[in-house]
């Protein structure tokens, strides 16, 4: 019988010392299933007591005692063991975690030796999995955050009002948002792996070119162009091209962002148009006032000439054609100032649908055999609240429009319809939200090319060669409606034809009949009162003078205001004051007639003006009545006789 040596034994001791050391838990079986070695950290790891390790112990028992304990579970013991135990028999490698009921988990890891039997080796994963389990949820979490982000991002995209695409260095699609695919009739899944060639017309892309290849190089580009989308929509467009730089900073595409931008275009060139016919009021309100003193001059000195020379060669071939012209003159100076939104309206509700039906019987029977004019009228829709007369002319010039476009013959057609605008569209019209009527007076004709419809509402532009026309008609209508606190829009291309849209504020009160006027009190033979002039210009005076002088009136006359009130202080027979609204001084003529309805109500008061402008914002019996210069004098003799109407019925109350 062998005996180890002192020296065998005191190695034996240093290695096993070594082995209680290690982390790990380890357990050598022969192939005889019997234990040769381990270490305290096997007995410590999996439990076990320290006298059922032992020098020869056999495996069976370690495997009874975890059985019985429930370390394997429910099931029969007997079956666990044996099914464990011949598992073993077979020394194959294995590597499996064991949770142990107090928590812990072991990473088991048995390897065969060459000799027969296995080493097995234990080690506490325990906090490693928590780790591995931290990891996890981390990641997870992160995962779902990053959905959740492109979830966001993708709502986000799929709602901004712009289509949104990557295009990688071979120009296909590698993402598009909902706007951008449904553009070209696709969704976002079909539109991916496109090429651009593939989707893009070939006018689109030829123009896009150069500006992708840019993009492409890593230089960040912005530009307009019109696109015709497949559904035969023309829309304007802004694109901008961003370079896709991931990791290294080198282009590998880019992100390509389109918005609409038609509705804003528009909105530009309408304000653009606003800003023009501002300017042109400011200046027709300026020289207006001039120009119509010089009309009142001519006009008020060539009616008494004609008047006295008779019906002569020198009234025929001379005074006639002056006097026809001078009133040209006062009526294009009208026509202006409605260009300019100068003109002074009076706004009520009007039934649009009847004044349509009222025009088209007006027109029908001047239009040619081959013009045909309709209505599409939708009938009890509210009434808008416009001046009357400037609706008619504004429809009349339309109308014509329509009708002169139609040289080889078509349909016009007028239409009306309610419509609300919400705030985003009556931003865009550059109107307030709420009820409007829109009217509509279209035409199948050849239509308008894009540089004659920018120019549409131009003054003084025409298309018409002839000299047929001024160029006002389109001004006139637009100025008026703006005037209106209205808006008009104009839809036409070449070979569709033309429609203009009008929007007119529509006002809930009911389309009162009008009232039957009442006679006007007209002159006597008997001799007026004393009549005030209040004229700063001394050349138009003289002509009102005279007019005033023929309907019988004796005259006093003062060049301002100021001495206008002098003379009422200290003449008290003055019944009648005409004054102009432009004086010297720091009162005006409309100033001067609010005083004297304050003071003296006894007083008839009639206002001039060069303006074309309402001198008075009071209504009803308190209106002033106003003479837009040039006047004849039977328009002075009827604004008196307002007048007298209305002093007649104040005594008539007191």
């Amino acid at each position: 019988m062998y005996h180890a040596t002192q020296g065998e034994k005191r190695a034996d001791e240093l290695f096993q010392a070594g082995l209680d050391h290690i982390d790990q838990g380890i357990t050598i079986f022969d192939r005889n299933l019997r234990l040769v070695g381990w270490n305290k950290r096997f007995i410590d790891l999996l439990g076990f007591p320290e006298d059922l390790a032992y020098p020869g112990a056999p495996f069976e028992i370690f495997i009874r005692h975890n059985a019985e304990r429930g370390e394997y579970g429910p099931g029969d013991t007997e079956d666990q063991i044996r099914s464990r135990v011949e598992r073993a028999r077979l020394f194959e490698p294995h590597l499996f975690e064991r949770p142990r009921p107090d928590g812990r988990i072991l990473r088991v890891e048995g390897v065969p030796m060459t000799t027969g039997g296995f080493v097995t080796v234990y080690t506490d994963i325990t906090n490693e999995k928590s780790r591995e389990e931290v990891q996890e949820r981390l990641i997870r979490e992160r995962t779902a955050a990053l959905r959740l982000s492109e979830e966001r991002l993708r709502l986000i995209a799929d709602n901004v009002p712009a289509g949104i695409a990557q295009v990688d260095r071979d120009m296909r699609i590698r993402f598009a948002n909902i706007r951008f695919a449904r553009a070209y009739g696709l969704s976002p899944t079909e539109i991916l792996g496109l090429t651009c060639d593939d989707i893009l017309k070939s006018e689109t892309l030829d123009f896009s070119r150069p500006f992708f290849e840019q993009a492409r190089q890593g230089v960040p580009v912005d530009y307009e162009m019109t696109v015709t989308l497949p559904s035969g929509r023309v829309i304007e467009i802004r694109t901008f091209l961003r370079p896709d730089r991931p990791g290294d900073g080198t282009p590998c595409g880019f992100y390509l962002l389109s918005v609409d931008i038609t509705r804003l275009k528009k909105a530009t060139a309408a304000a653009l148009q606003a800003q023009k016919m501002d300017a042109l009021g400011q200046l027709s309100s300026g020289i207006a006032h001039d120009f119509n003193n010089l009309l009142t001059v001519i006009i008020g000195n060539l009616v008494p000439l004609c008047d006295r020379l008779g019906d002569t060669e020198v009234t025929r071939e001379l005074a006639q054609p002056a006097l026809a012209a001078a009133r040209r003159g006062a009526n294009f100076t009208r026509r202006l100032l409605a260009v300019a939104r100068r003109q002074a309206l009076q706004p009520s509700a009007v039934d649009v649908e009847d004044a349509i039906g009222q025009l088209v019987k007006l027109l029908r029977p001047s239009l040619p055999d081959n013009v045909e004019i309709s209505t599409r009228l939708r009938g009890g829709s509210k009434p808008a609240f416009v001046d009357p007369g400037q609706l008619e002319m504004a429809l009349l010039n339309l109308a014509i429009n329509a009708r002169d476009a139609l040289k080889d013959g078509g349909r016009i057609e007028l239409a009306t319809r309610r419509q609300t605008l919400g705030a985003a569209e009556a931003e865009s019209l550059k109107l307030k939200p709420g009820d409007y009527v829109r009217i509509s007076v279209s035409d199948d004709g050849p239509g308008m090319p894009p540089e004659t419809a920018a120019r549409a509402f131009e003054p003084f532009f025409s298309t018409k060669t002839d000299g047929g026309g001024s160029g006002l008609g389109l001004a006139m209508v637009y100025g008026f409606v703006r005037q209106s606190e209205g808006a008009i829009l104009l839809d036409t291309e070449q070979g569709r034809g033309t429609r203009f849209d009008i929007f007119l504020p529509a006002v809930c009160a009911p389309v009162l009949p009008q009232a039957e006027e009442e006679d006007g009190i007209v002159l006597t033979g008997e001799a007026p009162g004393l009549a005030l002039l209040v004229e700063d210009n001394p050349e138009v005076r003289r002509v009102i003078r005279r007019q005033l002088a023929d309907l019988g009136y004796p005259i006093i006359e003062a060049a301002s205001a100021e001495e206008a009130e002098e003379t009422l202080d200290a003449v008290s027979a003055i019944h009648l004051v005409v004054t102009d609204v432009a004086m010297p001084g720091a009162v005006d003529g409309r100033e001067l007639a609010r005083r004297l309805r304050a003071a003296r109500p006894e007083i008839a008061v009639v206002v001039m003006t060069g303006h074309s402008e309402v001198p008075s914002t009071e209504t009803g019996a308190a209106a002033i009545p106003f003479l837009r210069k040039p006047f004849e004098r039977p328009a002075l003799a009827a604004a008196i006789a307002a007048e007298a109407n209305r002093i007649a019925c104040l005594e008539e109350k007191a």
